[in-house]
């Protein structure tokens, strides 16, 4: 589904399907060429970076393995609990190989500290994160990142992120209009 399909519900549209495409292919150059030869596993945070964590792992070139998590930190109201909660754990043991998380944006950083966080008790040889999606003021992580690109403050939708389970499959990432949320 493309913006057009929406057009009242969007504020802006922030990148078109072919930018983004086009960064997770730079993003996946960047990460193949620092993973050659090693045991890659690609950690999906589950909803919204399905859609990324595929295109991601289909542009890279080198074996990997995929597993999935998925974490709440975010009350109905899209505001920062300051807790995390586990909803599905990893089914993968990555003891000794080297994790890269994948998100599609990272805010606040509440969420993403937390699974580096729990990550890191499993012992792997090392952790890295690629987000596609940067807030201002998003912090900075003590491992490795890939960022694909820096964007304002607002409700990201599309390209797998939601609002009340509805706009992940817009091809975009647009900012939601004030006047759609609840």
């Amino acid at each position: 589904m493309d913006a057009g399909h929406v057009p009242g519900d969007l504020e802006s549209v922030l990148l078109g399907e072919e930018q983004i495409l086009a960064r997770v292919g730079e993003l996946a150059r960047g990460i193949s060429t620092d993973y050659a030869g090693r045991d890659l596993v690609l950690v999906g945070v589950l909803g919204g970076a399905a859609t990324f964590t595929v295109d991601l792992a289909r542009a890279l070139d080198v074996p990997l393995e995929i597993g999935w998590m998925a974490m709440r930190s975010y009350t109905t109201a899209k505001r920062s609990s300051g807790s995390v909660r586990l909803l599905k754990d990893l089914d993968l043991d990555i003891a000794g190989r080297d994790v890269v998380i994948v998100e599609t944006v990272v805010d606040t950083g509440l969420t993403m500290s937390w699974l580096i966080a729990n990550l890191r008790n499993r012992r792997p040889a090392s952790i890295a994160v690629c987000s596609l999606l940067r807030k201002p003021h998003g912090p900075a992580f003590d491992v490795p990142a890939y960022v694909g690109f820096e964007v304002p403050d607002g409700l990201i939708v599309g390209y797998g992120l939601d609002y009340r389970g509805r706009y992940r499959n817009l091809r975009c990432a647009a900012i939601l209009a004030p006047h759609m949320v609840r």
